[in-house]
This record gives C-alpha cells, structure tokens and sequence, in this order.
C-alpha cells in the first residue's frame, strides 16, 4: 500500500471511532497509519527510523511481527501507560496512536501478500481469497481504494465538526429520547441547544426557538431561553412547553460545577453575591427566609415555577441567580443551597 493510503485510511477511523474532527488528533492518527511499515527501510517510517528498520529488516519479513495483533498490543500497553500514568491527560492521544496503527497495518489484509495478523505465527491473512481481487501497492484498484476512503473522510469530517453522528441522527428522527442521548453523551463538557418546536400548555400558543438545556428532568428538560426565562419542556403535565419536535446541537465548550452549602442566618445576598459573575449559575434549595413580607415576587404562570414561597419558607428548584438576587437579596436565611454553575467557555 502507498504511504497516502495507510495516512487516509488511519485519519478516516480515527475520526469515525472518535467521532472527531480534531486535526491534532487526525494527524496523530495519521502518522501512527505510517508506522507497522518501519520493517522495510524503503518506507516512510523505514527512513525515519533507519537503525530500528534496519534490525526488523535482517530478522523479519515484511508484514509480519510489525502487522500483527501483538504489535498492537505493544503499543496499546505503551500509550495506554503513559496516558495513565499521565492522569489521563494524553488519553485522547493514546486513542489516536493506537487506532491509527491498527488500522495502518489491517489494510494491508487486502494485498497480494496479507499480513502475519497472528504472528508468531507465519500464516498469512488475506482478503479476498481470491488472489486476483486483492490489491497491489499503486496499481488502479489502489487509487479507486483511496478516493472512497477520502469520501468517507470528507463526510466523516463534516459529520463530527457539526456535532457527530449522534447529533446527525437526532437532526433526523427529531425525537425526544435523541435529545437525551446528545445531553448524556456530550452535556459534560460542552452547552445543548435545544430546537424546540411545539405549544404552550397553557394557552396552546406556538413555540418555536432555540433554548438552552440546563438540566434533565423526570421526563423532559428544564431549559433557558435566550431572554433568561425558565421552562420545561417535555410531554407531560407538567411542562409549561408541550414539544412537537425537539433537536439539539452541542454548543460552546462547558462544564458544570455543583456547590452545596448551609445557611444559618445569614445574609442571602452576600452569600450569593461571590457567585454573580459570567457563568450560567442556578439556585436549588429551601431555606426559611426573615421578611417575607418584604418580598414583591410574583411568579410567571407561563415559566417553569423555579421560585415558590409559602410563609416564610422559599423552595427553589434551577432558580437563574439573577432572579434570586433580584428579589431576594435583602433577606436573612437559613437552610440548605444548591449552586449550579455552568463554566462556559468564552473563547
């Protein structure tokens, strides 16, 4: 096989394994394509890597312990380790190096010669069997081999730059379990933007907009619009937005902190003050507050009912902090709270 072939063919499972278009890591992948090949010093890596070529050279044939399963394995216990022991730090990386080798010397099944897949032992995997359908290095069938693979790359790319495979099924079957499955998979470490089109429970008015997805709940999601209101969307009773269909996107690069802490009679808004910064940053929690009289908050029968007050007790459940601080900031409490902040990443 041509050095571009093995390059192409690693960086195109590289990005469908890892459903990436990363192009530190496709390159990672790339290259590590180029490698079972440093037995032949004929090769790019041969050349690269001369004195180890030259020894594999004068012990080994061509396509044997260099293409095999326990090469491979060398190398996953090689990556692997260091990735570990780096704290995890370079697995992204490992994952690259090591499907970008597999991968790099399993295409070499289909030549006329196959490979010593389970070396030590000298037997000879091919595919096809029949000898006049396998490939030889820069004949046609080769190049016809290669243009495929880039048009999987290409479409591989396009996929996973918007998204991934996941999001592009949930484009597809606009369906609210696909939501759920983009929110489980990629809401750790990056924003969801929910498109939701669908009514208001209340009145059966038409919605139709982007929103961004805080937090799942029971059966539906609990999302913010772009005007900082609070709803959940769902199919239930219980939802103030009733979805027709919903998409969604993975959005900037974010990740969620949860604090915990404890009141006792202290100054809420002092408190809550230190959180009010440019993170997305949700209240949950109950607390017995001192002046509920003093309190002008009337809630919005169209949100979701993120604030209630009875008596002196205030129960909050994904409360936007703004609305907290907003009315009540003056308050003496005491309870437990919940912080939800969202680190969204500005650049």
């Amino acid at each position: 096989m041509m050095s571009w072939t093995h390059m192409v063919v690693s960086a195109t499972a590289t990005s469908l394994l890892l459903e990436t278009a990363n192009p530190g890591l496709l390159l990672i992948g790339a290259v590590a394509g180029l490698l079972p090949d440093v037995d032949i010093s004929t090769s790019v890596a041969g050349r690269t890597f001369p004195w180890v070529s030259h020894w594999l050279e004068q012990r080994f044939p061509h396509r044997s312990c260099t293409h095999s399963l326990v090469a491979s394995a060398v190398v996953c216990v090689v990556f692997y380790g260091c990735a570990y022991f780096s704290g995890g730090q370079f697995l992204p990386l490992a994952h690259a190096v090591c499907i970008g080798y597999f991968f790099g010397w399993l295409i070499d099944v289909f030549t006329k010669s196959g490979v010593e897949m389970f070396w030590p032992s000298p037997a000879r995997c091919v595919c096809p069997g029949n000898r006049k359908f396998r490939l030889t290095t820069g004949s046609a069938a080769e190049y016809g081999l290669l243009i495929v693979v880039v048009a999987v790359a290409i479409i591989s790319f396009n996929i996973n730059i918007h998204g991934g495979l996941l999001t592009e099924f949930n484009r597809l079957i606009a369906s609210p379990s696909g939501v759920e499955d983009i929110y489980r998979h990629k809401g750790s470490d990056h924003l969801i933007v929910a498109h939701i089109q669908g009514v208001r429970s209340l009145d059966n008015s038409p919605i139709k907009g982007d929103f961004t997805i805080i937090t799942d709940h029971a059966t539906g999601f609990i999302v913010q619009s772009p005007d900082g209101k609070i709803y959940k969307v769902g199919s239930d009773s219980t939802a103030q937005i009733i979805t027709q269909q919903i998409t969604a996107d993975e959005s900037r690069v974010a990740f969620t902190q949860i604090k915990s802490f404890t009141l006792d009679d202290n100054d809420l808004g002092a408190t809550l003050k230190q959180f009010d910064n440019s993170n997305l940053v949700f209240v949950s929690g109950q607390l017995t507050i001192d002046d509920p009289q003093g309190v002008q908050y009337t809630p919005d029968p169209f949100q979701f009912p993120c604030v209630k007050l009875s008596g002196s007790t205030l129960e909050m459940e994904v409360a936007p902090l703004s609305l907290i601080l907003s009315y009540f900031r003056n308050q003496y409490a005491k309870g437990y709270l919940q912080l939800r902040i969202i680190h969204v990443q500005t650049n």
